[in-house]
């Protein structure tokens, strides 16, 4: 299997996403490790998942966490990249700048200095995550830099995303979810995605 898109899927949570997501070939997992998330994961709970899987790299999502947290968490466990929040501007987190990704969690917050603000504090950064688009606000990716990947939630169909971000380089950001029961999963939507995106199909 191999996927027409670079796909990122957030906030894993249980061994049967990460699993599944890795089985499908996606390039990266997240796991919610911000401290002010009351969805947070334990770090020996991701350490345990991160044991079965292979082939997928592997990110800690803080977010708005503070250097303390960060350092914490990385000094107990490797990870290929870390994801911060886009106004998170803490300067001291021990993990080399070229694997930091930035998240917009709003695109409203995209300004025709965003630019300048990710050249000033993110200068190394190559990588976005911009979540809650819509056809209603998908224009404001026009004002990011094309020297960025941006990932994006798919909120439509990927066709027609395409079409619209046609000078963009862009990978689809998707999300985990619960299980119902330890061990049972529903895939469906998930599994429609990718294998719509499938380039052996």
């Amino acid at each position: 299997m191999s996927l027409k898109y670079f796909v990122h899927v957030s906030s894993i949570s249980n061994l049967s996403d990460a699993r599944y997501c890795s089985g499908m070939m996606v390039n990266s997992l997240g796991f919610n490790l911000d401290e002010n998330s009351k969805n947070k994961l334990e770090i020996e709970s991701v350490k345990e998942i991160c044991q079965w899987i292979n082939g997928v790299k592997l990110v800690a999502e803080f977010n708005n966490s503070s250097e303390k947290h960060i350092n914490g968490i990385l000094e107990k466990e490797d990870f290929d990249a870390i994801q911060i929040n886009y106004k998170n501007n803490s300067k001291n987190i021990k993990f080399d700048k070229n694997k930091v990704i930035i998240r917009i969690p709003d695109p409203k917050l995209i300004k025709r200095e965003t630019n300048d603000y990710l050249k000033k504090y993110f200068p190394d950064v190559e990588i976005l995550t911009i979540d809650n688009l819509s056809p209603e606000n998908i224009d404001c990716l026009d004002l990011i830099d094309e020297k960025y990947m941006i990932l994006i939630n798919p909120y439509d169909n990927i066709k027609s995303i395409s079409i619209k971000l046609t000078n963009k380089n862009f990978g689809l950001l998707l999300q985990g979810s619960d299980e119902i029961r330890p061990g049972l999963k529903d895939y469906d939507g998930l599994s429609d995605l990718l294998e719509s995106i499938d380039e052996s199909l």
